[in-house]
This record gives structure tokens, sequence and C-alpha cells, in this order.
């Protein structure tokens, strides 16, 4: 009984920390995008705007390529990033949302992995990117935030050793790749997640801050480049 007890005790911890992680990672900015009455959105964030008032869209959008370090899932359908967090369980809800889309031949995401809500995050992040098949390694490891947030038993992530005087010459240079990814969104003027920025036939870089919908993310697909 007293076993069961403390099982019941330390799942009720765990979900507690999710609702928090939640709210950390899906509040909304003063520049996202309108998602209410599923209506796609189409603003972009005043600092994308005046980067864009400096270069054309294409050459935002190339920068964006050269600069960001990203996993690709997907070949077929209109790009876009994704900004994600291993910490972040709105950042999980996206990437199973867009999973659909991709399996379907619809889209392609470049996930570019941020380290932004834990410390557990960078070493998580580096973990993903220096395995030999990163996208299998992103595959699984959104399986296994899936299953945690299923059961309510925390998820044992691989992490990379990223201590100063530990780190591999590798791992040293992955971090520096993330801590870019970072440093680009708080350029932007994005501070929270998951972030997920496309580009539109017409118009400006979108930014989408938040949870959306499949049904929201079909219907902005025909506006997508």
């Amino acid at each position: 009984m007293v076993r069961i007890l403390l099982v019941f005790i330390v799942r009720l911890f765990f979900m507690f920390g999710i609702v928090v992680l939640l709210f950390a990672c899906a509040k909304k900015t003063s520049s996202e995008s309108d998602l209410q009455n599923n209506s796609a959105p189409t603003t972009a964030p005043s600092d994308i705007a005046s980067a864009q008032s400096k270069m054309t869209k294409r050459k935002l959008w190339d920068r964006m390529g050269k600069q960001l370090t990203f996993i690709q899932e997907g070949s077929h359908g209109p790009i876009i990033y994704d900004f994600t967090d291993t910490n972040c369980p709105v950042c999980h809800l996206i990437y199973t949302t867009e999973a659909r889309l991709i399996n379907e031949g619809k889209l392609t995401v470049r996930y570019v992995p941020v380290a932004m809500i834990k410390p557990s995050s960078m070493p998580e992040a580096v973990a993903i990117l220096q395995a030999k098949d990163p996208v299998g390694k992103l595959q699984d490891i959104e399986q296994q935030i899936g299953d945690s947030m299923k059961t309510g038993k925390p998820a044992h992530l691989p992490r990379a050793i990223v201590a100063i005087g530990l780190a591999s010459q590798e791992t040293i240079k992955l971090t520096k790749k993330i801590e870019t990814n970072d440093d680009f969104l708080q350029k932007i003027g994005v501070n929270d997640l998951p972030d997920v920025i496309y580009m539109p036939k017409e118009g400006r870089l979108g930014l989408i801050t938040g949870l959306i919908s499949q049904k929201q993310f079909t219907a902005l697909l025909p506006q997508l480049q």
C-alpha cells in the first residue's frame, strides 16, 4: 500500500511538472499570429519585419538555411523551420501534428534544436545532433517524450557530456551550433516555444508561436512556397 501511494505521489508531481512546462513553452508573445477561429497565421514579429526591410524575403530565408543547424524530415511540400526544445511538451504536440503531414508528403520540416527551457536541454539536443542517424534519434526521442506524457513517468533521454573540460571537440562544436540557434531567436525577439517560421507566397515571413492544430496547419499549406 505504501509503495502504491509513493508511486502515485511521484506521478502526481511529475504531471504537475508537465503542466508547468506546458505553460512555460506555450506562453504567447505580443508578436504572435492570431490563431483564434482557426484562422491561418500570417503576421511576423517586428524584428523579422525589420530584417526583411534590409534584405529580401528570399535572402533572409536563405540566410536561415546557412546559419541554422537543423534536422530535416520530409522531402515534399513546402519547407518550414520548427524551433524545438526536448523539455517543451507543446513542441512535442507540434511534432506529432507535423509528422502526419510529413508522412502524407505534404510538408518538409527543418527541426532546429534549441536549449532554452532547462539545463538538460543542451546535452539532450547535442545527443540528437551527434547521433549517426539524427533523424532516427529525433524520432526515437519524440516517441519517448510522447510515452512519458501518456504514462506520467519521466523520460530518461540520452545526454551528451557538455561540461567544460570533459566535452569532446565534436560536442563543443555542436554546443556552439545550438547556441547559434538560440541566438537567432533572441535576435528576432522571440523568447517562447515552440516557434515555426514559414515563407508564404505573398507577404513577409510568417511566425507561429505556440500550439497550432492540424486543421490550422492544413489550411496554411496552400499559402506556403
